[in-house]
């Protein structure tokens, strides 16, 4: 297959855009969390097992369920109405220890201080 077209178009090389300054106000983790899903090579990009267990996922403010984050009110709208549904055996919550709150908390072990 030839592609004839293909050395006509060039672009010179431009250093990148820092993320940090896309995303001024994230914090560090998401920072490098976004920058391990976004390199451009399949096999360098980090697993999504991987990426649950990164340090951003464990730093405040931590993972809530939808039924615990503020809803979005619009002065002189309806009033929100309270997020449905029944509680999930494995729910995130503060009050909780987070390896009761996880599928598989073998995955997190390593991450636990003894003590």
């Amino acid at each position: 297959m030839e592609l004839p077209d293909y050395n006509k178009i060039s672009f010179k090389e431009q250093a990148p855009v820092p993320l940090g300054e896309v995303l001024p106000d994230a914090s560090p983790q998401a920072l490098d969390l976004l920058g391990q899903f976004l390199l451009y090579p399949p096999r360098q990009r980090i697993s999504a097992s991987q990426a649950l267990l990164h340090q951003y996922f464990f730093t405040a403010p931590l993972p809530a369920h939808p039924s615990e984050l503020p809803i979005p009110h619009r002065p002189g709208g309806p009033a929100p109405k309270a997020h449905p549904g029944p509680p999930h055996v494995h729910d995130f919550h503060v009050d909780r220890p987070l390896e009761e709150s996880l599928l598989n908390p073998e995955l997190i072990r390593p991450f636990i201080p003894e003590g």
